[in-house]
């Protein structure tokens, strides 16, 4: 297990999720389904909890990742990724299954058009790959734990059972995921959504209106929680309260990672005091970064995170429907 000195005073982070391979081709051109198009087809490590503990890192967070992966030269690859970005790697490896992969198809301003996921190892961590002996030390100095949905219902209920009364942020990966956290909804500190993850859990349609969309979720137990719709509006719920926060507006190179960045950052203002809202819209600020720089994180993420929230529109209250 690799292990990194945590700077005085971070938060222990346990994060537990997908870290793969991710295949992202890109158009050239305006896209043309059913057919040929020009573009470039790149890969790295990536995986909603590997990207989001990155991000941890990146604010100073001392992070112990939990994954699995193959016996293959991809697993090798993102052994290595893990250690190079000095996250203690509490990982599962099978020596004679693949790494799971995530392939995406965007189009020429970034935005993605389709993704197919090849990701059943990640059934395989059932709730007792938790109660291995360093992965139980681990757990037991966490401050908070970030986990996804690309995680077994079972293996999501052992880790809540584990974390207590602990800070727990989800992350949705899916509308084909999502419904893995229903029963922990309630128990749940936060969960970062997508309309379209929204819309599944809520069993409603993805074009229902958002506040629609975050007040449903709300009904379902849900304490904390934001709703994205890419560059448009997220609609934030903190409590009985609900406000509209428009991310800034750049230029996309890439909207991968988007909502796991949003998911780091965010847990980090929590372990650092702040309420959910404001959290939320330092994660906003950080995902802007995340998909429109060439490098990601910069050494300086904090402080251009500082300086993009004074830049940010302030929130706003919401006509409710319910």
């Amino acid at each position: 297990m690799n292990r990194s000195e945590p700077e005085a005073g971070a938060p222990h982070i346990f994060v537990a999720g997908a870290a793969h391979i991710d295949r992202r081709a890109k158009a050239d051109a305006p896209y043309r389904p059913a057919a040929s198009n020009p573009g470039r087809l790149v890969d790295a490590p990536g995986g909603a909890a590997f990207n989001a503990a990155i991000a941890l890192k990146a604010t100073g967070a001392h992070v112990t990742f939990h994954g699995a992966r193959g016996g293959d030269a991809d697993g090798k690859r993102v052994e290595k990724a893990i250690a190079s970005a000095g996250l203690d790697d509490a990982s599962v490896t099978w020596l004679d299954r693949p790494t799971p992969s995530y392939t995406a198809i965007l189009d020429d301003h970034g935005e993605l058009i389709a993704g197919i996921a090849d990701m059943a190892l990640y059934d395989l961590v059932g709730p007792r790959l938790f109660s291995r002996r360093h992965v139980r030390a681990s757990i037991a100095a966490a401050d908070a734990f970030l986990l996804d949905a690309n995680l077994s219902r079972l293996a999501i209920e052992k880790l809540m059972e584990k974390a207590g009364d602990r800070p727990v942020l989800a992350i949705g990966v899916s509308p084909a995921k999502v419904r893995r956290l229903l029963g922990i909804l309630p128990s749940l500190t936060a969960i970062v959504l997508s309309r379209a993850e929204a819309a599944s859990l809520a069993e409603a349609t993805p074009s229902t209106n958002l506040v629609l969309l975050a007040e449903l979720v709300a009904e379902l137990g849900a304490r904390c929680a934001v709703v994205t719709d890419g560059p448009h509006e997220a609609a934030i719920v903190e409590g009985e309260r609900i406000v509209l926060q428009r991310p800034p507006i750049v230029r996309p190179r890439d909207v991968t990672g988007a909502g796991d960045t949003l998911s780091a950052v965010a847990l980090a203002g929590l372990c650092g005091g702040l309420g959910w809202i404001a959290a939320v819209r330092r994660g906003l600020v950080a995902a802007s970064l995340r998909i429109s720089l060439e490098h990601f994180p910069p050494a300086d993420l904090v402080a251009q995170i500082d300086r993009g929230i004074e830049a940010l529109a302030e929130p706003v209250e919401p006509e409710r429907s319910i």
